[in-house]
């Protein structure tokens, strides 16, 4: 068995910085509609087994300078606490969201 050359080491990356507008933001994480300004949109998706069951939120009331998409665990778009967590998939425990800042494409001409 060969040692881990790279343990220890810390790999800095470059921002990347994508150029999309709000329409193809939205398309891209899934939603085949518009969503203006002040609107929260849900998408259930429903699974046959438990706990996988989740939701997209769709949120540009919060933040009127973004748009952050959110996965949530289960059906009813709130994001569970404590033990009612520990019943939903794993990867639906952890915070999961994409936002576009506005803000940014507006000034970059």
């Amino acid at each position: 068995m060969k040692p881990a050359q790279n343990v220890g080491k810390t790999t800095k990356f470059k921002r990347c910085a994508m150029q999309l507008s709000a329409q193809e933001f939205l398309q891209q994480t899934g939603l085949d509609e518009s969503l203006a300004p002040g609107q929260i949109k849900f998408r259930h998706h429903r699974r046959e087994k438990a706990g996988a069951s989740y939701t997209m939120v769709y949120d540009w009331k919060t933040d009127p300078n973004k748009i952050r998409v959110e996965v949530r665990p289960g059906l009813n778009g709130l994001m569970p606490e404590g033990r009612d967590l520990a019943k939903h998939a794993l990867w639906l425990q952890a915070e999961t969201f994409a936002e576009l800042d506005l803000t940014k494409s507006k000034t970059a001409h």
